[in-house]
């Protein structure tokens, strides 16, 4: 769980990378909204993305628009993969014992 934990935060870091790249080398969209002087604003425009949470306090512009809904369905996609994949692992590992033993009808 940790593993898939540290996963998803390490996507979350490549797309604010690319977000700062997109911006600053290529120069195809902004922010608007509260500045993004540092690289932990990035990093927390990208984790409300890629979680879909979506509050708008800051909002891309021009192409940038693009990544963001790229990275909000990646990251819904890989959240449900990730879960999906939880299940399978809890349901393969642990012994599930069942809460009512049926009633034996003669």
């Amino acid at each position: 769980m940790s593993l898939l934990f540290v996963t998803h935060l390490f996507q979350i870091g490549l797309f604010a990378g690319g977000f700062w790249i997109a911006g600053a080398w290529f120069g195809i969209g902004g922010f608007e909204g509260p500045d993004m002087a540092h690289p932990l604003d990035y990093l927390y425009f990208s984790a409300v993305m890629y979680t879909s949470l979506g509050i708008g306090d800051i909002v891309p512009t021009g192409h940038m628009r693009f990544i963001a809904g790229v990275e909000a369905l990646n990251g819904l996609l890989l959240i449900a993969w990730s879960a999906s994949f939880l299940f399978a692992m809890m349901n393969r590992l642990w012994d599930w014992e069942p809460c009512v033993e049926p009633k034996d009808e003669e």
